[in-house]
């Protein structure tokens, strides 16, 4: 395809979950606070563990924002998704009913998926079983889940995939997503990125690489570019972006 044929791609909406906010206002404020999202870890005893801080994503309640009964079959990164997801189409003010939904996709990636769910798994099959292991691992495991579950949600009917590509992953999935529009294959695109990796293996697993800072004052733990740097912080989130294609985008009034 020439150039002359390739569409132009804008932005009309954002979503995020992070360690400052579970929203893109909540996040961007506190960054122009200065608040901190590094803190001891609190999703596992890591006292006697050379690794005692990360990002983590506070006071988050799955099931008041999803329903009870389906947060519990959804990994913690499936969650991040499908919330920031949301908040994508909201401020997009995208109504997905009358759009083509065969010309809208997800592309979400997750370098790591659902590892929390592997690692209990693992734990409680070792006790009780393997025939044991729960139906419901496999489904809300995959790294692909995440995507999957943001497609059902929204309808959207068309390219639906899951780039893992270690950190590099939501910035892979927003440059396919935009080829894909751009080339004309769809008028609306998801695409971002979610992670969850805040686990004792995980966490075990980079500690070993000695990647990740080991001290204990969370305001000097990530500093890349400081000759005090030792490792980075292991965080966890979630981020997304629709993208239309600028005609379409122009055509239904929305902010770009």
């Amino acid at each position: 395809m020439s150039n002359l044929q390739r569409r132009r791609v804008v932005i009309t909406g954002m979503g995020a979950v992070t360690p400052l906010g579970h929203t893109v206002a909540e996040s961007w404020d506190a960054v122009r606070a200065g608040t901190c999202g590094i803190a001891p870890i609190t999703r596992y005893d890591a006292s006697e563990r050379k690794v005692t801080l990360a990002a983590e994503v506070k006071d988050w309640d799955g099931a008041a924002l999803l329903g009870r009964q389906r947060a519990k079959h959804l990994a913690r990164f499936t969650q991040f998704a499908l919330i920031a997801a949301r908040e994508a189409v909201e401020t997009a003010a995208l109504d997905t009913a009358s759009i083509d939904a065969t010309r809208a996709g997800v592309i979400v990636s997750s370098g790591i998926g659902g590892v929390e769910e592997t690692e209990n798994q693992q734990t409680s099959c070792l006790k009780r079983g393997f025939d044991r292991c729960s139906p419901f691992y496999i489904p809300s495991g995959i790294s692909n889940m995440a995507a999957g579950e943001v497609a059902i949600e929204m309808g959207f009917k068309g390219m639906c995939t899951c780039p893992v590509t270690a950190c590099a992953g939501g910035s892979n999935a927003v440059g396919d997503a935009f080829r894909h529009i751009r080339d004309g294959y769809a008028e609306v695109m998801l695409a971002g990125g979610t992670e969850a990796a805040i686990t004792p293996l995980s966490i075990g697993g980079f500690t070993t690489m000695r990647a990740l800072h080991t001290g204990a004052d969370p305001k000097a733990a990530s500093i890349p570019f400081d000759a005090r740097r030792s490792g980075f912080v292991m965080g966890e989130g979630a981020a997304m972006l629709l993208l239309e294609e600028r005609e379409h985008a122009l055509a239904r009034g929305a902010e770009i």
